[in-house]
């Protein structure tokens, strides 16, 4: 009966329970560890400003730059020298077909023929008109002299001559027009007619292109044109693969209105005719030599600006060198900016930054083979 009373006071009474809880979490916050063993274990989290800063290891490798070509790499398309459309200046009928299409041809070449028709009887007629025109004319001049015939008609029969002869000239042309021959050596590229075709003065009989030389045609800039000189020479890489050294022979005076870019002509000998017209190409153009170093594009970094450039150490230190890509190739890219000589680092640059203090391992192939190296290297 006691519990029961005692259960029920308790039940009437909250607060005494909450302040019996309290009074047990402040003596068990009471009971914690001692200050000297709190300062211990702050002394243990503080850094030891007695104990030596750690240095990050990069590895190193010794670069020498190289004298090479600064070259301009354009984009272009091969083209023939020269091509030409042959067109029929008489009327008649295809007789004869004597160029196959695809064909090489020679200057001068026949390539076909045309029907003759009644040419050859008006020459005939002309011919003996003309002996009487002259006749007359001659009689004329004659009575002229002796006063039994006038200026007048002295002129007429000199102008009925001189129609006849212009008349057997027109003939004799149109007859050799009726032979249609190849103005140039080159390929018969297309031929437009057959035999029995019939033809008007003016239409098409023949398509010539000469590609000896061949040319390629390409566009620069207004920055590049400036560097650029008819009589350099240029690396042509077509799109199959095949390579082929030119001569630039034309360099246009007046830019491109829509596009501010200059028209240039790269002549490649081709007397073999191996080269075809109409491939892309790679066009590579020797300017002056530089100084430079090749390096593997993955070696390449950016700054805080986002400047390209190279992680090098020098004394110990690293540096951040911005530099410029002359040109690129399958095993590597040539830059300059980085003088003669230089500690490239090329493993742990991702973990430093321009003015952070490294120790160098060097890892450097033997220094005289490298030397050699530089002085036997030739570019394009």
């Amino acid at each position: 009966m006691t519990i029961t009373l005692d259960s029920r006071w308790l039940a009437q009474r909250p607060y005494l329970i909450a302040a019996f809880i309290t009074l047990v979490l402040v003596l068990w916050m009471a009971s914690g560890p001692s200050t000297a063993e709190q300062q211990s274990v702050l002394k243990a989290q503080l850094p030891n400003h007695n104990s030596k800063p750690m240095i990050a290891q990069v590895k190193v490798e010794t670069r020498f730059g190289q004298q090479i070509h600064k070259t301009i790499e354009l984009y272009g398309r091969t083209e023939p020298d020269r091509v030409t459309t042959l067109k029929a200046e008489v009327r008649g009928k295809i007789v004869e077909v004597l160029a196959k299409r695809g064909s090489r041809v020679i200057k001068g070449q026949v390539i076909v023929k045309i029907a003759l028709n009644d040419l050859p009887a008006q020459l005939k007629r002309s011919q003996a008109l003309l002996t009487q025109r002259d006749v007359e004319y001659q009689g004329a001049m004659k009575l002229n002299k002796q006063g039994y015939q006038g200026k007048v008609h002295l002129a007429q029969s000199y102008a009925a001559l001189e129609a006849v002869k212009a008349e057997i000239n027109k003939l004799e042309l149109d007859i050799a027009n009726t032979i249609i021959r190849a103005p140039f050596p080159g390929v018969l590229n297309t031929r437009y007619v057959e035999v029995g075709d019939y033809v008007a003065s003016g239409d098409d009989i023949a398509m010539i292109a000469d590609l000896d030389p061949l040319i390629v045609r390409a566009h620069v800039t207004e920055q590049q044109i400036q560097q650029l000189s008819v009589g350099q020479m240029a690396q042509v890489t077509l799109l199959n693969g095949e390579e082929a050294q030119g001569q630039l022979r034309y360099i246009a005076s007046v830019g491109n209105d829509a596009t501010n870019t200059f028209k240039i002509e790269v002549a490649i000998d081709n007397k073999d005719g191996k080269l075809l017209a109409g491939l892309s190409s790679e066009l590579t153009i020797a300017l002056a030599k530089i100084s430079a170093i090749k390096i593997s594009p993955a070696l390449l970094a950016l700054d805080e600006h986002g400047n390209i450039g190279v992680k090098s150490v020098k004394d110990s230190m690293v540096q951040f060198t911005p530099i410029e890509i002359i040109k690129s190739d399958s095993d590597g890219i040539w830059l300059t900016g980085l003088g003669a000589q230089v500690d490239i680092i090329v493993l742990g640059q991702g973990f430093v930054r321009a003015g952070d203090k490294v120790e160098a391992i060097f890892d450097n192939p033997d220094d005289s083979t490298q030397q050699e190296t530089a002085t036997t290297v030739t570019q394009e």
